[in-house]
């Protein structure tokens, strides 16, 4: 059975309204900060959607795209708040259909969730009730400015249509405006728009008849829809039911169910980090499918097209939105389609490139693909191909060694280590992290499809540069051309007496089979990697203390990914201090010194997680053999698998 049959119902053709569509994937809209700082259509923009299209996605819904300047909820979001965005618009839409994909577009107004740094002005809403992500309260919308924004959202679908869009979703989930009227959470108007379920759906209803109004009876219209906020006081999926009911009457001609809002997203079902298990919103949109007619999208962390085709057989959903895979991967439609899923470059759901980069706004990175928002400049081919060495097979070398590959360089990758993958292989085996080994075999495969050559169990020395002698007075000539240095980093032992003693082992060794732990476990440092590590030895039935001299637990992690973890902990009941210098280490005990004073914490293994040193020392003397010498990764500074990846791509890319 070859895979299209497979997967017939994934890839069988379907309808939102008059429009027909290829398949039933869907990319659901993702702010990427592309645009100009006006919100208008970049190079870099099309280049990346076009990429997406060529996939062999369905149907493509442009991210939340501002109606208006105070709406605004991201630095270069995309806008449709002016006649001077339809110019742009109208180049997503040609690359779209040129690949027999429909566009669309989301009409969004962050209401409450943004702040004046962003829109320079204060933030509206249907009420003055802060949240909890923002630092400034907004005011509350006069009915006269709420009929102005109906009008805003119309005329922004009218837009949509003139750039030859082929359908508009208005963005009622997520905590955003029209979500904030709906929701007992942020309205407590006591005027036609707030007080009862009716009078909270008046401007949702308001908003949709103007829209239809503006593109008339046959253009389609969506809407995205929170199944739950997981928030006391705010909608759950009864009252969701009811919404979705309402906007069938009203003629919508499908609906898009996500989940959540900013006061719930660090639960992590918004946008499901590693440790949340995948499809988790499907339920939601189960429920709402059985209590309507008109087509449902479901969405968040559809991964497989496994997953998706079953989402499709069930009746669970008609479409399926898979954002961040498509970034992962723009191919994996179209590698699923013809027998190559195994070649499908997934998302591990780290959040580091995308989500945490976007609140922090920044422009969107991926970190399984560093091309990512980057599709032009990787897209020719090197014009001399080079001999190239690449020393260290972690993620930066991996990545270097595919990007170098793929532009036609030969390439060596020397490995000290029995296998390839670096950090990769331990940071999978922390709890809830094991997504990490997805990247990992898929870079393996990626060595094995490129034909790099891999010289495993190899510690680099500089005669591995030359080639042998052919005489006795010849020393041989240099055999690469360029050498990539990747070569990560090596823990760090800190300068606390007793750090020398047996029962003090490195995380990296622990997770790697070198060193094991026994009874009590003092973890030394709280970062993402000591917190995880205390959850892997607490599920072993250790008993575990966290000693972190800063203020808080892994403070480095993503927001959701950092409070499940905390939860977690809590649930494990592992001791946490904060504040707190240890002091020495003895046989039996770890002396600890916080601002209650100095205490004695009984101790049988102690765990260092303080951080790692680069190993560049080989680089500065490879500098004296040749011309290109690349440092990347944790050789420059110990960071993120996301910099690792994008720092070897690009040293691949420049050769």
């Amino acid at each position: 059975m070859d895979i299209a049959m497979k997967y017939k119902a994934l890839f069988s053709p379907g309808r939102i309204g008059k429009l027909k569509l290829k398949n039933r994937l869907a990319m659901p809209p993702m702010v990427r900060n592309y645009a100009d700082t006006k919100g208008l259509v970049t190079k870099r923009y099309v280049d990346h959607i076009a990429s997406i299209a060529q996939g062999g996605v369905g149907m493509l819904i442009l991210e939340a795209s501002f109606i208006s300047q105070e709406g605004r909820g991201f630095a270069n979001q995309l806008g449709i708040y002016s006649d001077n965005c339809i110019l742009g618009l109208k180049k997503l839409a040609k690359v779209a259909h040129e690949n027999k994909a429909a566009i669309g577009i989301q009409l969004h107004h962050a209401g409450r969730q943004t702040n004046p740094t962003i829109t320079g002005q204060k933030p509206v809403a249907p009420s003055a009730i802060q949240d909890p992500l923002e630092p400034e309260a907004p005011r509350a919308l006069k009915v006269a400015e709420i009929k102005q924004l109906v009008k805003a959202y119309a005329k922004a679908a009218l837009r949509a249509k003139k750039a030859g869009l082929d359908f508009v979703e208005i963005h009622g989930a997520h905590g955003y405006l029209i979500t904030q009227f709906l929701s007992p959470f942020t309205n407590e108007r006591k005027d036609e728009y707030g007080g009862t379920p009716e009078k909270r759906f008046r401007f949702l209803k308001e908003v949709f008849e103007a829209v239809r109004q503006a593109v008339g009876p046959d253009f389609p219209i969506t809407v995205r829809l929170s199944g739950d906020e997981w928030v006391k006081g705010g909608l759950t999926i009864k009252d969701t039911v009811q919404i979705a009911k309402h906007l069938e009457k009203l003629g919508a001609d499908g609906l898009h169910i996500s989940s959540g809002n900013y006061a719930s997203y660090a639960q992590g079902k918004m946008i499901p980090p590693m440790a949340i298990e995948d499809g988790v919103l499907v339920p939601l949109a189960k429920e709402v499918k059985e209590s309507i007619k008109i087509p449902v999208i479901t969405v968040a962390k559809i991964r497989t097209p496994e997953m998706a085709e079953k989402i499709i057989k069930t009746k669970s959903a008609d479409f399926v939105a898979i954002g961040r895979s498509l970034l992962a991967d723009p191919n994996w439609p179209n590698k699923a389609k013809v027998n190559q899923a195994k070649l499908i470059n997934h998302c591990v759901a780290c959040n580091q490139g995308c989500i945490s980069r976007l609140f922090m706004q920044q422009d969107v990175w991926c970190t399984v693909n560093p091309l990512c928002g980057r599709e032009a400049m990787f897209a020719l081919p090197a014009k001399i191909k080079k001999r190239v060495a690449i020393i260290g097979a972690g993620p930066a070398g991996m990545s270097a060694a595919k990007v170098a590959a793929e532009r036609g360089h030969k390439v060596t990758l020397f490995e000290q280590e029995n296998q390839l993958g670096g950090q990769l292989a331990s940071a999978g085996m922390a709890p809830h992290r094991q997504d990490w080994n997805l990247l990992r075999e898929f870079l393996i495969d990626e060595m094995k499809r490129l034909k790099v050559k891999v010289v495993l169990g190899h510690k680099f020395v500089m005669d591995d540069l030359r080639e042998p002698p052919k005489s006795p007075e010849d020393i041989g000539a240099i055999k690469f051309d360029a050498v990539i240095v990747a070569m990560g980093s090596s823990a760090l032992r800190p300068r606390i007496p007793g750090a020398e003693r047996a029962n003090v082992i490195i995380a990296r060794d622990l997770y790697e089979g070198k060193s094991e732990a026994k009874g009590k476990v003092v973890v030394v440092g709280g970062g993402c990697m000591g917190a995880q590590t205390a959850e892997y030895l607490a599920m072993k039935n250790h008993p575990v203390t966290i000693v972190e001299m800063g203020d808080k637990v892994a403070a480095e992690a993503p927001l959701d990914d950092g409070y499940l973890l905390l939860e977690r902990l809590a649930k494990l009941n592992v001791n946490i201090l904060t504040k707190t210098q240890v002091m020495r280490i003895l046989d039996e005990k770890v002396v600890v010194r916080s601002e209650q004073g100095q205490q004695d914490l009984p101790v049988e293994t102690v765990v260092m997680c303080i951080g790692a040193v680069p190993n560049n020392g080989l680089a500065q003397k490879l500098r004296y053999l040749l011309k290109t010498v690349k440092v990347v990764g944790d050789a420059i500074k110990p960071r993120r698998v996301t910099d690792a990846m994008l720092e070897g791509a690009m040293a691949g890319l420049e050769i």
